[in-house]
């Protein structure tokens, strides 16, 4: 296998672990919070909810940030690990807050006995409209924080778009298979599903775009052999 191919796979499956694992650490925290407040009715209730629900974005960005900027010493010597996890926290926030919006104060209550969820399709194709949108201001806030070594940047910001309109997707609908079944096993798959699905379209999409930002040849021995 070439150098450029060892490289993408390897930060796929970086990338892959990377989101799996973040995707769960903001499940967990996102599941405790509407445990706890479930969905509160009163409008300040609401707010409150909103906040923490957002905050989801810490420990998830910790980790897909932390995992993410590990990589990146591959190929990038001077790379500031501590900015790339503030960025990956800060553009988190903006999406967890948004996602965690709509449903609380947009998405209007169906009436009793009319109405249903959306389909599959639908959610999809949400998602990857937002994936997007998300995945470019992921990839602008990212950019940020690569060092100046980095050529291209805007292929970071395309790399992300492309990728999350792909792979988010799969997080959304694994959602809502998940929100449909009793059975913890059952839905703690179809996340993991989801978190891989996603975390491998991302990968696979940014590692294209990091091949084309720089003298990848310079990989470390690590990554290479």
């Amino acid at each position: 296998m070439t150098t450029d191919g060892r490289l993408l796979l390897c930060w796929a499956a970086l990338c892959t672990v990377a989101e799996l694992l973040g995707i769960a650490s903001a499940a967990i925290w996102y599941g405790a919070v509407n445990f706890w407040l479930g969905e509160p009715p009163e409008f300040l209730l609401r707010i409150v909810a909103w906040f923490l629900m957002t905050l989801a974005a810490v420990p998830e960005g910790l980790v897909l940030g932390g995992l993410q900027a590990y990589g990146l010493s591959w190929v990038f010597a001077t790379v500031s690990r501590s900015r790339w996890i503030l960025a990956t926290i800060v553009v988190g926030l903006i999406g967890w807050g948004i996602g965690a919006f709509l449903p609380l104060f947009l998405v209007a209550e169906p009436a009793v006995g009319g109405g249903n969820e959306p389909g599959l399709a639908a959610t999809a194709m949400f998602a990857a409209v937002f994936g997007v949108l998300i995945g470019a201001v992921f990839g602008l806030g990212q950019s940020w924080a690569l060092p100046a070594e980095a050529r291209r940047r805007y292929r970071w910001i395309i790399g992300n778009a492309v990728g999350w309109a792909i792979g988010l997707p799969f997080v959304y609908v694994a959602a809502q298979l998940a929100a449909d079944q009793s059975g913890w096993v059952v839905r703690i798959a179809l996340w993991a599903a989801g978190g891989i699905g996603a975390g491998s379209c991302v990968g696979l999409s940014t590692g294209i775009a990091l091949l084309g930002m720089t003298n990848h040849r310079s990989a470390k021995a690590s990554v290479t052999q």
